[in-house]
């Protein structure tokens, strides 16, 4: 049976992946970190620096952690999804671009700029999230969320590619030193992010409800409402508790993957072209995981990714050299898009339609709260035990204990238990 074509709207929402990727990739997993420590922060002793960007994120995460339910409820009352969206997409973009014009030594202003960032693209992704309901249906929401991750993979993968390129050879791109390459590095993120930005503000329309009264009491009624009424959306919420335990695993060993390498002794040049392989092995192989869940159904396919993660963790204990860093590079580029994209789109089909934006806000927000407890799981380990490869052990029980709780969430091709 041949598959529908992709609606302008599905297609709009596709290509956006590709640029806000762009940010995650070249900012948060690789530069900003890296330019943090060497040019805005250099005066500042190491733990210093850590403290500071540790700090940095923890506030961004933080405020998010509270806000993205009612950012989603607020659209679910109010037909302002697509208007929050681009602002909070706008307001992103041009703090990325003032990093470029931070002078050395300014780690404050780089700091409140990169969280303002941070946050904006984070909670404008709980929106799109939520257009994923409106440009899809039950029979290709898992291919079209795929669609959206493995273009962002290969969006944000060729602006990287061409970022690395350009701290590698600054000259070849008429730049006089690395440090401007990494500036002009974070404004073309910027540009790059508005070209794909445009697409979705021309096909895709809000046509959302605009319910009387005071938009902002509605929704935090609405958030305070769902939370005294868990019960009745027993299944939504399961799936939440085995998502906030396995994407945790997922986050942290994408947080610890280039710490890990470090600390084996491997340089940075090894670390950037691991980032690069990830993106681009991840391409492909997420839109192989819609065809998996499209034929075993999107639990087990998560199951099986908790699986493949499993010998992930098993296989970086004992890794000792860049080839088989490389191999641990493909190994989780060819699991993390499958397990990112099946969760959200598993997730899409588990909730009530006209409540996708709380219900996307809540997804993000247990993404979020995941994200702090792994790595300090892996600190406290490694505090204690004194040794890195010890820091694997609560990464597993996290993907372990997400499984089991996944166990327990009913599709909608199974009978729900009251």
């Amino acid at each position: 049976m041949s598959k529908a074509k992709l609606s302008a709207e599905a297609k709009a929402w596709i290509l956006y992946d590709g640029g806000n990727s762009a940010f995650a990739t070249t900012v948060i997993a690789a530069f900003f970190p890296i330019f943090f420590n060497d040019f805005w922060a250099s005066g500042l002793e190491a733990e210093v620096k850590t403290a500071y960007l540790g700090w940095g994120l923890t506030i961004s995460n933080l405020v998010l952690l509270f806000t993205s339910p009612f950012i989603g409820a607020l659209t679910d009352v109010s037909r302002t999804t697509k208007i929050l969206f681009t602002g909070f997409g706008a307001i992103s973009i041009i703090s990325v671009a003032v990093l470029y014009f931070i002078p050395a030594g300014s780690w404050l202003q780089a700091l409140v700029f990169f969280g303002i960032a941070n946050y904006c693209f984070a909670a404008g992704n709980t929106l799109y999230d939520k257009m994923l309901v409106q440009v899809s249906n039950e029979s290709n929401i898992a291919r079209i969320s795929s669609y959206g991750f493995a273009f962002g993979y290969l969006g944000g993968g060729l602006l990287f590619l061409i970022n690395a390129a350009m701290t590698i050879s600054p000259e070849f791109f008429g730049l006089s030193s690395v440090s401007d390459a990494v500036r002009w590095s974070f404004l073309s993120v910027s540009v790059w992010w508005t070209l794909f930005l445009i697409p979705i503000l021309l096909k895709i329309q809000d046509r959302g409800v605009n319910l009387p009264g005071s938009h902002f009491k509605l929704a935090y009624l609405k958030v305070f409402n769902t939370l005294r009424t868990v019960s009745a959306k027993k299944n939504a919420f399961i799936f939440l508790l085995a998502f906030f335990l396995y994407i945790d695993g997922v986050h942290t060993i994408m947080a610890m993957a280039a710490d890990f390498a470090l600390n084996l002794g491997l340089p940075s040049s090894d670390v950037i072209i691991a980032l690069i392989l990830v993106q681009f092995v991840a391409f492909p192989t997420t839109l192989l995981w819609s065809k998996f869940a499209y034929k075993f159904g999107d639990k087990n396919t998560l199951l099986f990714t908790i699986s493949l993660y499993l010998i992930v963790i098993g296989y970086s204990a004992f890794l000792s050299n860049a080839i088989e860093f490389y191999i641990l590079a493909s190994m989780v580029g060819a699991i993390q898009g499958g397990i990112q994209s099946i969760s959200r789109s598993f997730y899409a089909t588990l909730i009530p339609q006209d409540e996708s934006g709380e219900y996307f806000g809540f997804y993000n927000m247990f993404g979020r709260a995941g994200a702090f407890m792994g790595p300090a799981l892996v600190a406290i380990f490694v505090t204690f035990f004194q040794d890195t490869r010890y820091g694997l052990i609560p990464i597993a029980a996290l993907f372990i204990m997400g499984a089991i709780i996944l166990l327990k969430v009913k599709s909608n091709h199974e009978s729900i238990q009251p």
